[in-house]
């Protein structure tokens, strides 16, 4: 296994990458790093070159402390790495990413596979508009939490939320990650985070890369909504339910997280 620092612009990623054939990078979720892929950077370095990363402010990453761009830093990642063309896995916000990558350099991807993806400039509808009223309304809390310094607490909410169907190890590990990048609860570098324009969600008709999308049947609804439409507007996308799993899919059912990529690759 190779580990280093890439230099972007305005600070450096951290990076592993293990095993030969072809590139596969995975994306982690928005409140967790790159060793949420802990298995699944073993199981498919048995037959890609695979290479996880800390997104700008999490892990070992450094901190944004001025404008930056996830897209521009990924094509820094791949460059340095001499990846001409990659299939991309991205969950959540890793899945954002992806997208933002793909509309601005689509002769880079080969495929695309999208877990419970978020997308920049995503319109949604009355009745999605209304679901996502009621999950922040849930959420709340979490805010107050944090400024009391009650950051357990708060982290715990974010677990709760997204990750309700994990086994007890799988929990522990993912709300251990979690901790670590509570940093984000008070100075997300989201806020910082420059997405393409036109944004994702205008140019998805664009993408031709064949793509994959996938959902746990136990993720919250406002993001099963979201991939319901995005299957309708990406051309010749296929969708994927993953039954007992949550937003991250490839932690609560792993075994079928990787069976239904390596079906997808094959």
């Amino acid at each position: 296994m190779a580990s280093g620092f890439v230099q972007v612009e305005g600070g450096r990623l951290y990076y592993e990458a293990a095993g030969d054939g072809p590139p596969l990078v995975l994306i982690h979720a928005g409140f967790l790093d790159s060793r949420m892929w802990d298995s699944q950077f073993q199981v498919f370095a048995k037959t890609h070159r695979v290479v996880r990363y800390d997104v700008r402010g999490f892990g070992k990453s450094d901190r944004p402390s001025e404008k930056f761009s996830d897209a521009a830093d990924l094509l820094a990642l791949v460059q340095h790495l001499n990846l001409p063309k990659v299939i991309l896995v991205g969950v959540s916000n890793g899945g954002r990413i992806a997208l933002d990558f793909t509309v601005q350099h689509p002769e880079r991807v080969e495929r695309l596979v999208l877990v419970a993806t978020g997308v920049h400039g995503y319109e949604p509808g009355p009745e999605e508009d209304k679901v996502w009223e009621e999950f922040e309304k849930k959420m709340k809390p979490q805010k107050d939490l944090a400024k009391e310094g009650k950051i357990r607490e708060a982290v715990e909410m974010d677990v709760n939320a997204w990750a309700p169907a994990q086994s007890p190890g799988s929990r522990e590990h993912i709300l251990s990650i979690a901790l670590d990048n509570s940093h984000i609860l008070s100075s997300h570098p989201g806020k910082l985070q420059v997405s393409p324009d036109p944004p994702a969600f205008k140019r998805l008709s664009e993408i031709r890369a064949p793509t994959l999308l996938m959902i746990g049947d136990r993720d919250v609804e406002g993001m099963r909504m979201i991939i319901e439409r995005l299957h309708g507007m990406i051309t010749g996308s296929k969708k994927v339910l993953i039954r007992g799993a949550d937003h991250i899919v490839n932690a609560s059912r792993p075994e079928e997280f990787n069976q239904a990529v390596y079906d997808f690759l094959a």
